[in-house]
């Protein structure tokens, strides 16, 4: 855990090592007040009187050290909480900066989420409550255990035998609860994530679940999050018991033997000295067991720690995408897959199977599938979400690997399947793609998305806000608004993904007038379940699980009667039902 700690501080680590100095010390002299008050009541046992005085001041001096040292460890600790929530969430933001876009799934997002708000607060806590009462207790029951080892050889070497035996048992019982602590996390980021989607989705769960069903997904995860939550306690509690009996063993052992001892003995014969050296024996034997049981009152913090410490560490692990070590410039806004297989997961399950093609500069390629073909995957690809399996990607005739996020970067605009829009005006959100861009500019691209007339209305215009996510407009405006954004960048390739499926008639109409006056002066890779919006493209791929099946112009498609042109006839059947279905309605 200490391992972890250092890696999480980075170069402020020397704070860590301040502290862990200052809290072992600290540890040492109060050991050493105990053994210290023990001598001195043998001495006032056995009546030897003569320095006595020289002891309690000792003594005195001691509790005075031990006080000052506990304050300096306690703000060391601090210090070292405060570098953790300074440094570490930056450190995190810096990280997953530079991760690839394809590392922020759901559940990478939701982990990252508890991370950032509960993770390092946890973290951050650990010095001043935690590990200074752990460290202490660790070093005063050494310093007993020695102590033992004067008075009595035979209890100090069962002392010291016993103590890697308890810190053994500590540790595989802190491993037991572990995964039912993980467990639980993972549950609870679950929840999390399912109470925010039942409250951004409440129109359509009102709108489709008539029978009261709506809180279904939500009261599953709930219910496996209780699950989790149980099966802690027991666990936890199974390893406080564990603890604690290992600790009363080991002290059942000492009165045993002391016991023995007696027995053997001949105990009325006893002198007063050695009476009293048998009860020092069992005062810094009951000290002794008081610490390591105040220890062990700690494994089930400890364990969440671990954990906590596990998670934000398995961040840090997570690479950004390798980089060749030759930079290169595209040569123009070409598009070229070559051999190219992807898998998720397990390389037997591949999503993308020895993919070829070739988008020349400036032209329209459409991708079209069933669901699961492939086809967000080819786009995100091309951005560089992740990495192929097998084969290469090419711009310009450069292997993506080649290119430089930068420069990548500047190749590539992107209208997103998720259309999310920052808490901010309008302008805020189109300005993320130009930063430069004027006014004027801005009320351009609204123009050629169709929002020129919703600008107008607005009180504040361009400045209106859109609210939390763009909850205050409708959801093909918040679309129209992203692919003024990606056009508003003005990069050569442009890639929409499944841009038309939250659209009425009206703004397909829209977007594929966009697409016809780019024709020619961008490459434009389009996912589209409206083959309408389509028609124009210069070729069209069709994909079916993961590997190109038919490639060709619309009309050599449509006139081969494959897989687009089945496509195409059941777009145009369910096109000709809505219109009869919206001329009898009228009627």
């Amino acid at each position: 855990m200490l391992k972890q700690f250092k890696l999480l501080l980075g170069n402020d680590v020397l704070t860590l090592k301040r502290y862990l100095y200052l809290a072992s010390i600290y540890g040492v002299i109060c050991g050493l007040m105990i053994v210290l008050l023990a001598f001195i009541t043998s001495q006032l046992l056995n009546a030897e009187m003569t320095q006595i005085w020289q002891y309690g001041v000792i003594l005195i001096a001691t509790i005075i050290l031990c006080w000052l040292l506990r304050r300096r460890v306690e703000q060391a600790g601090i210090a070292v909480g405060i570098t953790v929530l300074e440094r570490t969430r930056q450190r995190l933001g810096d990280h997953v900066s530079q991760l690839p876009l394809g590392w922020f799934s759901t559940e990478n997002q939701s982990r990252f989420n508890f991370v950032v708000t509960q993770g390092v607060m946890s973290v951050a806590q650990l010095p001043a409550h935690v590990f200074t009462p752990v460290i202490s207790s660790v070093m005063m029951s050494i310093v007993i255990a020695f102590a033992l080892c004067a008075v009595n050889g035979v209890l100090g070497v069962i002392s010291l035998i016993s103590l890697p035996i308890i810190f053994g048992i500590f540790k595989l019982n802190t491993r037991l609860s572990k995964r039912a602590d993980d467990l639980f996390k993972q549950n609870f980021a679950d929840v999390s994530q399912r109470i925010i989607e039942f409250v951004q989705t409440q129109s359509t769960l009102r709108a489709f679940n008539g029978t009261g069903n709506s809180r279904q997904f939500l009261q599953q995860a709930m219910h496996q999050q209780q699950q989790s939550g149980f099966r802690l306690i027991v666990l936890s509690s199974i390893s406080a018991i564990l603890n604690t009996w290992a600790i009363q063993f080991i002290f059942a052992v000492f009165l045993l033997f002391i016991f023995y001892g007696i027995h053997s003995a001949e105990y009325l014969a006893w002198a007063p000295t050695q009476i009293f050296s048998l009860m020092i024996v069992l005062l810094l034997s009951a000290r002794l067991i008081d610490v390591l049981l105040e220890a062990a009152s700690y494994s089930d913090v400890l364990s969440h720690a671990r954990s906590q410490l596990d998670i934000i560490q398995e961040i840090f692990d997570a690479k950004a995408l390798a980089q060749l070590d030759q930079t290169e410039i595209p040569q123009d806004a070409s598009v070229e897959f070559q051999h190219v297989s992807y898998s998720y997961l397990e390389p037997q399950q591949l999503i993308l199977s020895n993919l070829g093609f070739k988008i020349p500069t400036g032209t329209t390629t459409a991708l079209i599938g069933e669901s699961g073909s492939g086809k967000t995957t080819v786009l995100r690809l091309i951005a560089r979400f992740f990495d192929t399996t097998q084969g290469q990607i090419k711009i310009g005739g450069v292997d993506v690997r080649a290119l430089s996020s930068e420069v990548l970067n500047t190749q590539i605009s992107q209208v997103f399947q998720n259309n999310y829009l920052f808490s901010g005006s309008i302008a805020e959100n189109l300005r993320i793609a130009e930063p430069l861009a004027t006014d004027d500019e801005l009320l351009q691209v609204l123009k050629l998305v169709g929002l020129e007339s919703m600008i107008q209305h607005l009180a504040d215009g361009i400045d209106s806000l859109v609210g939390e996510g763009g909850n205050r407009i409708s959801g093909g405006e918040r679309q129209r608004i992203t692919i003024a954004r990606a056009l508003l960048k003005d990069a050569p390739i442009l890639l929409i993904d499944e841009a038309t499926s939250a659209l009425d008639v009206e703004s397909q109409a829209v977007i594929s007038e966009i697409i016809h006056q780019l024709k020619g002066k961008r490459t434009i890779v389009v996912v589209a379940h409206q083959l309408s919006t389509i028609t124009d493209a210069d070729q069209i791929i069709v994909l079916e699980k993961g590997k190109l099946i038919e490639q060709g112009t619309p009309l050599e498609l449509e006139q081969k009667q494959g897989a687009y042109s089945r496509f195409l006839k059941q777009q145009r059947s369910i096109q000709a039902w809505h219109k009869n279905h919206n001329t009898l309605a009228e009627v």
